[in-house]
């Protein structure tokens, strides 16, 4: 590889040297190489502006292609995302409120047994512990009475 480069540059540096040694013998030369780097620079200005207008036309051709799959398969299918994720929080509302609801009745329902059934049984069993506290004083106080 590094002959390969070593050659091209002697080449290039012989030709360097032909053209400088031709116009310095050759007022015409000089002229002539001119007129030639003239053209072959204008050539190749065209074939840049040629190589960039069709690469604007590609970039064109692929942005609207973009564009197209985008419209005909993501935009439908983000539509559908969007119907399905609104599914799931109606039927997310419809849950919290059945948990509302169902919360409501509960708290209804231990109000309504604290009321009917374990008020009484307290209030049962405290008499039953007053009853029983008055039995036992008067037990001692016969016991203390007896002697």
């Amino acid at each position: 590889m590094g002959k390969w480069i070593g050659i091209g540059l002697a080449i290039v540096l012989l030709i360097t040297v032909g053209f400088i040694v031709g116009a310095y013998l050759a007022p015409e030369f000089r002229i002539a190489t001119r007129d030639i780097a003239i053209v072959v620079l204008a050539v190749f200005q065209m074939i840049s502006a040629l190589i960039t207008i069709a690469l604007l036309i590609v970039m064109v051709f692929a942005v609207r292609t973009l564009t197209r799959v985008s419209q005909t398969t993501l935009v439908p299918k983000l539509e559908e995302l969007s119907g399905k994720l609104d599914q799931v929080l109606d039927q997310g509302r419809g849950v919290a409120a059945n948990i509302r609801d169902t919360t409501s009745t509960v708290s209804g329902t231990t109000s309504f047994l604290a009321d009917r059934a374990v008020a009484p049984v307290i209030r049962v069993s405290g008499l039953m512990a007053g009853v029983r506290a008055a039995a036992a004083y008067l037990a001692r106080r016969d016991d203390e009475q007896a002697p």
